[in-house]
């Protein structure tokens, strides 16, 4: 019969390596996004609320690629814990009205973000990295 406690660290191992993982894919999306063309853009509108989430600011913009004219709503990354502070940050940052840089998609233009990386993209990849590596020792002690 196997021993329960290597069971365990086995599986605590195999969820450091899976969110490595998923940290890995965020922190490539990022970098994909950062080498986006910019424009200039408007903020066509900033409210408290949004239809999802009465944490989540909703923050609309809109820009120009060539002669075409896209309009977006600001996704926050998933994982984003909402907060009344949050939500002050973004309407402060995103005044109605206000130009911005657009980061848009080359080959799909109607998708787009005002921030192509967010601060803490590295966090799930390093708090990946730590958990599978105190599994490995953990399984070697």
């Amino acid at each position: 019969m196997p021993n329960a406690y290597a069971i365990i660290i086995v599986l605590f191992i195999l969820g450091g390596a899976a969110t490595t993982i998923w940290g890995w894919t965020i922190l490539a999306k990022a970098r994909q996004r950062r080498r986006w063309p910019q424009t200039e853009g408007i903020i066509e509108s900033a409210k408290r609320a949004s239809d999802s989430d009465d944490l989540l600011p909703e923050i609309v913009f809109s820009y120009q690629v060539g002669n075409n004219s896209y309009r977006c709503h600001y996704e926050f990354p998933g994982g984003t814990t909402p907060t009344p502070e949050l939500s002050t940050s973004y309407l402060n940052k995103y005044r109605s009205g206000s130009k911005v840089h657009v980061f848009y998609n080359p080959t799909t233009p109607q998708i787009a973000t005002l921030e192509p990386s967010v601060a803490g993209d590295w966090l799930i990849l390093a708090l990946g990295l730590l958990a599978a590596l105190v599994g490995i020792v953990m399984l070697f002690t």
